[in-house]
């Protein structure tokens, strides 16, 4: 019995991550072009050395990766997303490119070997967000950077209550999506200093899954450990802000 249902849970997943992997360029489209294009070209324009690219997906960035010289590891644990990220990376002719199944949580690879992290809209989906926030620390050289494009709880206390009852069944339809992480934070609390933060609403996506954050983040030369210090707030970062009043 246990057997049948581990198996029945293996097909369940697995029709689930086919489907989000064939659908998933054709439903982000709209919103692609309104908006997280343009946004993807801003953030990745800082990227350089060597790049690790955590939740490549179906290579959405690759348009903003390829052109750079350094080694480009993507790191895609889900078998159906590499397959179409796979299949883009043969109309590139960038040799520099490596696909991984490494999930964020454990990259294999050594202490301070790569330039920059890249993660858009995949800290929302990650199992441990502060596992996989040390984790990209780790990586980073001294003075590396974390480059986030991101969506978060929502800072209106009844969208945010919306959040938390849909983010379940959300979970299940959008590849285990969080609806309520605060992420901002939590770049901050795993010893990352935000250089620049922007706040946007996703144009064309719902009210509980429209506010974002973009920007850059960079591992300190030296980190400071003081238990006894207070914990800074979001709001310690320098913001941009440019909520957009004309999606179209």
């Amino acid at each position: 019995m246990v057997k049948s249902n581990e198996r029945d849970a293996y097909v369940v997943q697995t029709v689930r991550s086919y489907l989000m992997a064939k659908s998933y360029d054709f439903l982000m489209r709209g919103t692609e072009q309104r908006c997280l294009d343009s946004w993807r070209q801003e953030v990745l324009a800082s990227a350089h050395g060597a790049i690790l690219e955590i939740g490549s997906g179906t290579g959405v960035n690759l348009p903003y990766l390829t052109t750079r010289n350094g080694p480009i590891y993507l790191c895609e644990p889900d078998k159906q997303m590499r397959k179409q990220l796979s299949r883009k990376i043969l109309k590139t002719n960038n040799l520099c490119l490596q696909v991984t199944p490494w999930a964020a949580e454990k990259i294999d690879l050594p202490d301070e070997s790569i330039d920059t992290v890249v993660s858009t809209l995949v800290l929302c989906s990650v199992k441990c967000l502060s596992t996989s926030l040390k984790e990209a620390y780790r990586l980073l050289r001294p003075g590396g950077t974390l480059i986030f494009m991101e969506h978060i709880a929502s800072d209106h206390p009844k969208t945010r209550l919306w959040q938390q009852r849909l983010e379940p069944l959300w979970g299940l339809c959008a590849g285990e999506c969080r609806l309520t992480r605060d992420t901002v934070i939590a770049i901050e609390e795993s010893g990352f200093q935000i250089e620049q933060l922007t706040e946007d609403k996703m144009c064309g996506a719902p009210e509980f899954v429209n506010r974002t954050v973009r920007g850059l983040a960079r591992k300190t030369l030296h980190r400071q450990c003081n238990p006894n210090a207070p914990a800074r707030s979001a709001g310690a970062a320098k913001r941009i802000w440019t909520i957009q009043g004309d999606c179209q």
